[in-house]
């Protein structure tokens, strides 16, 4: 990308792989811990669900936080404390201080999406915010894939205590760049003018920087039909996301015979390529839908057809061979990432109102999270009932129609119009 705003992006992608790097070292360190403290299973559990269910509970403060201290102090002040609970983590000597620590990392990450889809929506010219989103997203496709492999090797080589250290200090320094670099575009001394003009003009109808103090806050999230549509599209898409993360390397263990390295890479490998397909989905995308239709919400045709796709993950169980295997696992990871990038990019296309860009992704993150924290209880349920992952990967799929109904007949308005603007006016007719 021949733009200096591309560094922009390239923050946020490297945002999310932190963030999911923090996530996974817990899962990684989780058995040296167990052994080391005497933890039980059950622990453990506590452990390892933690995070996600403070994550949940501070999504909706964090996104009203965001809107009020705007993008620059809301990622700095997240990404700076929850880096510094990460590396507590790896000088605590007993469960419940290691507790405290993946608490801290959940309250802090809560604002991950929140700001970063904010930073989009001011950074982005809207033509360009499907990819920018899927830079973003692709973020959380690497970390897994980078994370897990950086992890194990500090873990096996210097011990649990330094994945926690090594990991909360490359968020310190991720903070360090992000204050030096970030601002508005309006007031980023190093955007060329050409290109300041171009963010500025095409980004949207109101200008990221201009509040006229209209806001129709939680109530008005809340009583939208629209983000109700968006929000549970983004559930059924998180669903088979936390599935995959969670239980892909158990699955390839317990179904396939894999070694634990064996599954390691074979798990690597569909979410390395995800990446590479999922830039390039979503760059010709962009190119596909103009102006006009992008605030016709015509995006939503492309949430629903990727959502569909990525339901091929239905016939991973089937699969005869390792090689077609990782070609269903690359294409669901692949369409599952893509269209959670646009499924966000949608909601800022059909978000009117600039003043709720937190409320409304921490309403979303909220929708995905809440089904993707069942992924991973009820796959064990249902493994444990029949023996095999097959009925799992099925409910994936039955998930991926449901998300693509909702992402066509849900989303067909507009969220938080503003007092009449002459610009904005085509919104009101959606397809």
């Amino acid at each position: 990308m021949k733009t200096k705003r591309g560094f922009i992006y390239a923050l946020l992608f490297s945002l999310l792989m932190i963030s999911m790097l923090d996530r996974i070292n817990m899962s990684v360190a989780g058995s040296s811990i167990a052994k080391e403290m005497s933890l039980s299973p059950t622990a453990l559990g506590y452990l390892f669900s933690s995070f996600l269910w403070i994550y949940i509970l501070c999504l909706l403060p964090a996104g009203a936080l965001t809107d009020r201290l705007g993008s620059r102090r809301t990622v700095a002040c997240a990404v700076g404390f929850w880096s510094i609970a990460q590396m507590l983590g790896g000088f605590v000597s007993s469960l419940v201080p290691l507790l405290l620590t993946r608490l801290g990392l959940g309250v802090f990450e809560a604002a991950t999406n929140p700001g970063a889809n904010r930073v989009i929506r001011e950074w982005a010219p809207r033509s360009e915010r499907g990819l920018a989103s899927a830079i973003w997203i692709s973020g959380s496709l690497a970390g897994p894939s980078v994370g897990a492999l950086l992890v194990a090797w500090l873990v096996s080589d210097f011990g649990w205590r330094s994945s926690f250290i090594v990991t909360g200090l490359i968020g310190i320094v991720w903070v360090g760049i992000w204050l030096l670099v970030f601002r508005l575009p309006e007031k980023a001394s190093w955007l060329h003018p050409d290109e300041r003009a171009k963010i500025l003009a095409e980004r949207d109808h109101q200008s990221a920087s201009v509040s006229d103090g209209h806001s129709i806050g939680y109530r008005g999230l809340f009583a939208s039909r629209t983000m109700w549509g968006l929000a549970v599209t983004q559930g059924c898409q998180t669903y088979t996301a936390y599935f995959l993360l969670t239980w892909l390397p158990g699955y390839m263990q317990m179904s396939r015979g894999f070694s634990i390295m064996g599954s390691g890479i074979y798990t690597a490998l569909p979410y390395g390529f995800a990446i590479i397909f999922c830039l390039l989905l979503s760059y010709f995308s962009d190119r596909l839908l103009d102006p006009e239709k992008l605030r016709g919400g015509k995006r939503r045709y492309a949430v629903a057809l990727g959502t569909l796709a990525a339901g091929v993950v239905l016939l991973t169980p089937f699969a005869s061979s390792t090689t077609i295997m990782v070609v269903l696992l690359t294409i669901a990871l692949t369409f599952n990432g893509a269209s959670q990038s646009w499924n966000f990019a949608l909601t800022n296309d059909l978000l009117t109102s600039q003043n709720d860009v937190g409320r409304a992704f921490a309403f979303l993150t909220l929708g995905g999270n809440s089904f993707g924290i069942l992924a991973p209880i009820v796959t064990g349920y249902l493994v444990s009932s029949t023996g095999s992952f097959t009925t799992a990967f099925i409910v994936c799929g039955v998930l991926a129609v449901i998300g693509a109904l909702t992402a066509i007949f849900a989303t067909r308005g507009t969220i938080g119009e503003a007092s009449p603007d002459p610009v904005a006016q085509p919104v009101h007719s959606m397809a």
